[in-house]
């Protein structure tokens, strides 16, 4: 082989290696580019980092298996008191403790973004949060929340003003009362704080933690949203523990009786024999039976999260707005999934699906427009008259559309933002319209 021939021999495997690492780079997402570029910025190695939250702030949660004791830029108390570590003080500082947050921040001019860094001392190790104040860019078109550079030193105040903003509302999450309970759950309520304490942290990496409050919120029937066995059990299997992820979907079987994975796709010997008989006896579409049990389980998540916000929180109201929005995009999606859906498929039949999947139906029609609610309201009748959807369902519907549209509802499900409920159409009556579609009666 030539010289020549050997120049054009290397330059065609140049090129393929260059093209498959353009191909592979742009099946990337923009938040998986834009995570991977705020890693490569951050002044230490942190062993996980996950996605928190993408509205107003980028936000990122991290954790380490040790303690990081690379030095802080400021240092910040438990009253709020921050001292700038860096510039007044020569000394060295002591090792972090439990009741010091240690901050970092990092100005990008290349990406134009300012990265705050606050971390927390948590049973021997480092956990903490990562905000990015990303400028408009077009590398990162739906994260560049500022409409400025904020690594122009002009405006250097307005992001020592947000940077203060997210230091009151982190001493304030870090001085409030926790919202986990120590003991089962006795109401929704304590379930959902259960299950967001536990998700928070198996997303910072301390899963044995997660684990335990996930036991103990998954500890009473009555208030687990069944879809979410499934749910921690993927977790479970991701890091390796099996043992659990096994136990969870056993505890889905004894709760629904017409609950089943596919077999053939089922690692656990001992429940692929159940899958098997469910299947034959319910041979549902296991494909659109989860994805209209993740829609219900979206729904759910981001709506209790809002709400649990608003009663626990009501002081940080940046955060409360930022679920609020949150929760309205999961209702925006999920309808635009079950329109899809009804679409190509036709409306969904109970026999195709389960209880659980037609529910969610149902729900996300409940939390759509009134437009949507008065045009699909046709189909989820005759849901309710073929026995697919329970009548106390379309009721509550109805009472929706009612109120929406200024005229009293029928059968008093639908309250006021003071608790109250909304007028009735005829209180002497309403009890019994409630029985008739399997409703408790007014108190």
């Amino acid at each position: 082989m030539t010289t020549k021939s050997r120049l054009l021999s290397f330059a065609t495997i140049l090129i393929a290696i260059l093209t498959l690492a353009a191909c592979q780079s742009q099946q990337l997402t923009e938040l998986e580019r834009f995570q991977n570029s705020v890693s490569k910025e951050l002044p230490f190695k942190v062993d996980s980092l996950t996605w928190v939250q993408t509205n107003d702030i980028p936000t990122l949660s991290f954790s380490n298996h040790s303690l990081l004791t690379d030095l802080p830029d400021a240092e910040i108390s438990r009253d709020g008191g921050l001292y700038v570590t860096r510039t007044f003080f020569k000394e060295s500082l002591a090792r972090q403790d439990a009741d010091h947050l240690w901050r970092n921040v990092v100005v990008s001019k290349k990406n134009q973004r300012v990265i705050c860094i606050d971390r927390y001392v948590n049973g021997g190790r480092t956990t903490g949060f990562v905000y990015v104040l990303q400028s408009e860019s077009k590398h990162f078109p739906a994260l560049g929340t500022f409409h400025w550079d904020v690594t122009d030193t002009r405006n250097i105040e307005s992001v020592g003003l947000v940077l203060d903003d997210i230091r009151r509302s982190a001493v304030k999450r870090w001085n409030a009362p926790s919202v986990v309970a120590a003991t089962n759950p006795t109401s929704q309520s304590d379930y959902w704080k259960l299950i967001f304490h536990a998700d928070s942290l198996f997303d910072a990496g301390q899963y044995l933690e997660a684990k335990r409050s996930y036991d103990v919120a998954f500890s009473d029937d009555r208030f687990i949203l069944p879809i979410q066995l499934s749910t921690m059990a993927e977790k479970m299997e991701k890091i390796g523990d099996n043992q659990a992820a096994q136990a969870y979907l056993l505890h889905r079987i004894d709760m629904e009786k017409d609950f089943y994975d596919d077999p053939g796709r089922c690692p656990y010997a001992q429940l692929r024999d159940s899958f098997e008989v469910r299947q034959k006896h319910c041979n549902y579409d296991l494909t659109l039976k989860n994805e209209l049990e993740r829609v219900l389980e979206s729904d759910q998540y981001d709506r209790m999260l809002w709400s649990q916000a608003a009663q626990l929180t009501p002081y940080d109201s940046l955060r409360i707005e930022q679920l609020a929005q949150r929760a309205m995009h999961t209702d925006a999606d999920n309808l635009q999934r079950v329109m899809k859906v009804i679409g190509e498929q036709g409306f969904p039949r109970q026999t195709q699906v389960g209880t659980m999947a037609m529910q969610a139906v149902w729900l996300v029609f409940q939390h759509a427009d009134l437009d949507h609610q008065k045009r699909f309201l046709p189909q989820l009748e005759e849901a309710v008259r073929r026995g697919d959807i329970d009548a106390a369902f379309l009721a509550t519907l109805k009472d929706r559309i009612d109120v929406r549209e200024g005229r009293p509802q029928r059968y008093g499900t639908q309250l006021d933002a003071n608790g109250r409920v909304c007028p009735l159409l005829d209180a002497s009556q309403v009890n019994q319209w409630r029985q008739e579609v399997g409703l408790p009666p007014l108190q």
